[in-house]
């Protein structure tokens, strides 16, 4: 079954998945790079398919929601026709 809400990647959260992975890469080489990008896309998905599963984000607009996946935070924007994923933070990391 085919969700008839968009996906779609903010700029910013483009560049955290481009980090994320290489850094997995550099780290614990191309099979773990591999393997967290495939939980990434099934995260990715996952919100896609049930926008509300992720808790409303603390200190930011209504429908900005967090879902936690391992070592990351996905922030995303629920709107009525799409989800948008802002960020994918550590949550060591200050969020910005």
């Amino acid at each position: 079954m085919t969700s008839l809400i968009r996906l779609e990647y903010a700029a910013q959260a483009l560049r955290d998945i481009r980090f994320i992975l290489q850094y997995t890469e550099d780290m614990w080489g191309s099979d773990q790079e591999e393997a967290y990008r495939q939980l990434l896309r099934d995260a990715f998905v996952r919100i896609q398919s049930f926008p509300e599963i992720g808790h409303p984000a603390e200190g930011q607009a209504s429908n900005v929601r967090e879902y936690h996946l391992r070592h990351h935070v996905i922030q995303y924007r629920r709107e009525p026709d799409r989800v948008v994923i802002l960020r994918i933070v550590n949550p060591r990391r200050r969020r910005r």
